[in-house]
């Protein structure tokens, strides 16, 4: 049965968490077999009867309290992100690493996006996801997830094609 997809906003830095913690943490908050990818805030676990709003909020809770930080959590089926692969018109982009998809915890109230002129990067807004190609690669750019927070009005987080190929692999 395919698993469920969870990815906690803002991990890293002042934010970091030992994935083992992590994991036993959101364990212990009854969210089954936990599986956490790289030390990001990807994780895969088994929704069992939960709404994507139950996980996303025991989630937030166990990380507060088990950590004392207050991240935003998205979660995604593993069937969502199949259709945003396939949605993504960047995906056979030669470098995976390059290319983005922001998830957004909800449609944008303006469903339209205005990149700014001049830049190399090209973005496509598509209901609960912003594909991102940086042709010139991502350090340097301005459309970083909160750039698209902003406009959008929307919570965000970014993940590149090959994680996402990755989280597809172990949510199957």
């Amino acid at each position: 049965m395919p698993r469920t997809v969870a990815l906690i906003r803002g991990v890293g830095g002042p934010t970091a968490m030992k994935m083992a913690a992590l994991r036993e943490v959101l364990a212990s908050a009854g969210l089954g077999e936990v599986e956490t990818l790289q030390v990001a805030g990807n994780v895969v676990l088994d929704a069992a009867d939960r709404s994507p709003d139950d996980i996303a909020a025991t989630m937030r809770d166990a990380i507060r309290g088990g950590f004392g930080f207050d991240l935003p959590v998205l979660v995604r089926s593993h069937a969502e992100l199949v259709d945003a692969v396939a949605r993504n018109p960047f995906a056979d982009a030669a470098e995976g690493r390059w290319v983005q998809t922001v998830f957004l915890d909800a449609p944008p109230a303006e469903p339209t996006l205005t990149l700014p002129d001049g830049i190399p990067e090209e973005a496509v807004l598509d209901g609960r996801e912003v594909f991102v190609r940086y042709p010139e690669g991502i350090g340097g750019s301005k459309l970083q997830a909160g750039w698209f927070e902003k406009r959008l009005g929307v919570i965000g987080t970014a993940r590149n094609a090959n994680t996402i190929a990755k989280l597809l692999a172990l949510s199957a």
